[in-house]
């Protein structure tokens, strides 16, 4: 019998007409042990499967917790992809208020959510519900703590263009398997990379957080408009009336100065062996809006490293937020700070940076 909990973060394939979890065969009289969730039938399973396998042309083939829920509908299966459901066990009543505004938000009738096809066709009819709650379980993770600011962004259609496979994707001019398109104002991304980062024993890469990050960016928490950007989130400028948060504007200026500072010296070449790295990537160093993006992602992703490295940087997101993610995270996701590091190694010249300071209020 297969153990959820020991299963959970391990994709399906289907080889030969067999469905496998982790080369594990899974047959119809099978029965899945989810714990608390219950028992769950292999034969469910087995279709909930083939679902992603034929709308995606073999391409998305999600974690064994999507699955369940997709079966169930048991809010509890999607914990593993939104690791602050850790600071809530033993907390009844605040894990039913997380999984309530999951619903909430996947309900909203301004979650503009839709998914494509080849040739553009929208198939949002055929999609799993794990995709659009999935969307949801990330967007009650950022705001759980600060719902003023989730009802502002709410106040408009927010637009979510999910692709069945790289081609349909592709046909409709995405880019580098998912950005941010201002002109549509919308969040294009392939829907395997909404799982990608979910098959390591923690939680890894996310593609929807770093876009996320942008369309933050453009928003307008005072007018809920779309349109500028500033290299910031919301909340951090005062155009951003009620939402605003002079403490949180004022950490991220002497954070990002700092950060800014550490990258010149190994742009012109003068870091010493003793001069701490910046946090981010080069990568992250191009715009303002690769800044915030970049950093806003490795809040959620690696914030132990973060706050070691830059706790100015990290309490100006904490303050935000209203949240601390190193209270969650058995350990960071590891991908971001050896590829971090590795950008500014002995002899490293990274390219010029092209980010600003923001001004004092």
């Amino acid at each position: 019998m297969i153990e959820f909990n020991t299963q959970k973060n391990n994709s399906f394939d289907i080889v030969n007409n067999t469905l496998l979890i982790a080369s594990q065969p899974v047959k119809p009289t099978d029965q899945i042990n989810c714990g608390e969730i219950g028992l769950v039938p292999g034969e469910a399973l087995i279709g909930a499967a083939r679902r992603y396998y034929d709308l995606t042309s073999r391409t998305c083939k999600p974690q064994l917790a999507a699955l369940i829920f997709d079966i169930t509908g048991d809010m509890r299966a999607l914990d593993w992809y939104v690791p602050i459901t850790r600071s809530l066990l033993g907390n009844e009543p605040a894990r039913l208020d997380f999984y309530a505004g999951i619903r909430y938000i996947v309900g909203h009738p301004n979650l503009d959510a839709r998914v494509f096809g080849a040739n553009q066709q929208d198939v949002t009819g055929l999609t799993p519900p794990a995709v659009r709650h999935l969307l949801a379980a990330h967007l009650t993770e950022v705001f759980f703590h600060r719902r003023d600011i989730l009802e502002s962004f709410l106040s408009q259609p927010r637009h979510f263009q999910l692709y069945t496979n790289h081609q349909s994707f592709s046909q409709d001019n995405g880019l580098a398997g998912g950005d941010y398109r201002f002109d549509r104002e919308a969040i294009q991304l392939e829907m395997s990379r909404l799982f990608e980062g979910y098959s390591g024993p923690t939680p890894g890469a996310a593609p929807i957080l770093h876009e996320l990050g942008h369309m933050l960016d453009h928003f307008d928490g005072g007018t809920g408009a779309m349109g500028r950007v500033e290299g910031t989130l919301p909340g951090m400028s005062p155009a951003d009336g009620s939402l605003f948060t002079p403490q949180a504007r004022q950490l991220f200026i002497e954070g990002k100065r700092l950060e800014q500072q550490r990258y010149l010296l190994y742009q012109n070449g003068k870091a010493g062996p003793t001069d701490p790295i910046p946090v981010g990537h080069p990568y992250c160093f191009q715009t303002d809006g690769e800044f915030i993006a970049g950093y806003f992602e490795m809040f959620f992703r690696n914030p132990n490293y973060f706050a070691s490295q830059n706790s100015v940087m990290y309490n100006s997101f904490a303050t935000l937020l209203r949240q601390d993610p190193r209270q969650y995270w058995l350990q960071d996701f590891p991908g971001y700070i050896r590829e971090n590091r590795q950008a500014f190694q002995p002899g490293q010249r990274p390219n010029p940076q092209n980010i600003s300071i923001p001004a004092p209020v």
